[in-house]
């Protein structure tokens, strides 16, 4: 079974308009555009064709993903299938039962909750450094309808009206905070955030996320521990990086 920071990438591009889930140790998964109104074209007028990108299928997402190297240029494990299905699956019943204030925050992560990812394909990597705590990981999703990548890539003011939340599940109250970070990636639109939990035991857990739609693909890379976060930015940075180097 997947631990909670694989559900964190998952979740990444699902809830990212929140910043998060609040599940205690962070959060992290992804959405799409309406096609625009229908144009009447003359009989005699050949329409040109609108360019699509490809459609990656799960096996090479994850052939994608198992190319990437990490900081200490180790190559990313990927996860099998069945596990992300499995853990999509408890992502969903776990968001059903998370009390969001404010309300609205709620909403903006019903609205582009896990069952959007239904039908698409996914592949998640990850890499553990046991000497530093570092934790980094990286999930790629083909298949989204266009108008949820849309959303993706208009979220910065959903991640400013959400930069302080407190989230309640399974009795369990946290408070949230979202700060907005530039110059994680040069990737055009790239939206970078780090996530902040309080927890009531007084721990603190931060998480870095960065996510990109590239080619109708999104990558999103979520890092936390390590020595700091500046480390933590680095790292997060430098998968989408690879990443996008590889999703032509």
């Amino acid at each position: 079974m997947l631990g909670t920071f694989a559900v964190s990438v998952l979740l990444a591009t699902a809830v990212s308009a929140c910043g998060g889930t609040p599940e205690p140790k962070a959060a992290g998964s992804t959405p799409a555009a309406p096609a625009g109104p229908a144009t009447t074209v003359a009989a005699t007028t050949t329409p040109t064709p609108t360019p699509t990108a490809k459609a990656y299928t799960a096996g090479e997402l994850a052939a994608i993903v198992g190319q990437v190297r990490d900081a200490a240029d180790r190559r990313l494990t990927v996860l099998p299938s069945a596990d992300i299905a499995t853990t999509l699956e408890q992502t969903k019943a776990m968001l059903s039962s998370i009390d969001v204030k404010p309300a609205e925050c709620k909403e903006l992560a019903a609205s582009s909750t896990v069952p959007s990812v239904d039908g698409a394909a996914m592949a998640v990597g990850m890499s553990t450094d046991a000497a530093t705590g570092a934790v980094t990981a990286l999930s790629l999703v083909s298949g989204l309808d266009q108008s949820f990548l849309a959303r993706l890539k208009g979220q910065q003011d959903q991640l400013a009206k959400c930069s302080s939340m407190t989230m309640t599940a399974s009795g369990m109250e946290v408070a949230v905070t979202v700060t907005a970070l530039q110059g994680v990636s040069s990737r055009p639109g790239t939206i970078a955030y780090r996530t902040d939990t309080a927890l009531p035991d007084g721990q603190k857990q931060s998480t870095v996320t960065a996510q990109v739609v590239q080619q109708g693909v999104v990558l999103t890379s979520v890092a936390s521990g390590g020595a700091s976060e500046a480390d933590a930015v680095q790292r997060a940075g430098a998968l989408l990086e690879s990443a996008g180097a590889l999703v032509k």
